[in-house]
């Protein structure tokens, strides 16, 4: 008698734990209860904005770098070429990282609706920049040079 108490008994607790779990599993499942906040996109920040720039500055931190970059793609046009090549050009030149001085070039490309090809420099068209733009284009391709980042013969195949 005791032995069937003690089944009836674990059958119970066995189905009334399965019902939790699938209730838990229906919870999970429903979208409106998912709080937008919780939520990561791949370009959201997930350190604070003012640590990103403090990192950068002054231990040229590269997935500080990374990570402000991408949250940079979520900036209206006018902001994020300016933001991109002011931080990029504090890593290229203080901390020599490589992917900062082709970040910077893209962005002033951008500005200027140059369309950049790091595939085929020849296809890079620097002649529709104003004469000061063009220099700061050309200034920093030298740099590039300069620091080997990128070869004589793709600085000497843009078109001025």
């Amino acid at each position: 008698m005791k032995n069937k108490i003690a089944i009836v008994l674990l059958l119970l607790i066995l189905i009334s734990c399965k019902k939790k779990a699938e209730q838990k599993v229906e919870k999970v499942n429903k979208p409106e209860e998912i709080s937008q906040d919780d939520v990561v996109t791949m370009n959201t920040m997930t350190t604070d904005y003012d640590t990103l720039i403090h990192r950068i500055k002054n231990m040229g931190d590269r997935d500080s770098y990374d990570e402000l970059f991408y949250g940079f793609m979520e900036y209206p046009f006018e902001y994020k070429t300016d933001s991109i090549m002011f931080y990029s050009k504090i890593m290229a030149e203080k901390y020599n990282y490589e992917r900062a001085y082709f970040d910077y070039f893209k962005a002033l490309c951008e500005k200027y609706d140059i369309q950049e090809n790091y595939k085929d420099f020849s296809k890079i068209d620097l002649s529709k920049m104003d004469k000061v733009s063009k220099k700061q284009a050309e200034d920093w391709l030298k740099l590039m040079l300069n620091r080997k980042v990128i070869t004589q013969e793709n600085f000497n195949s843009v078109k001025r």
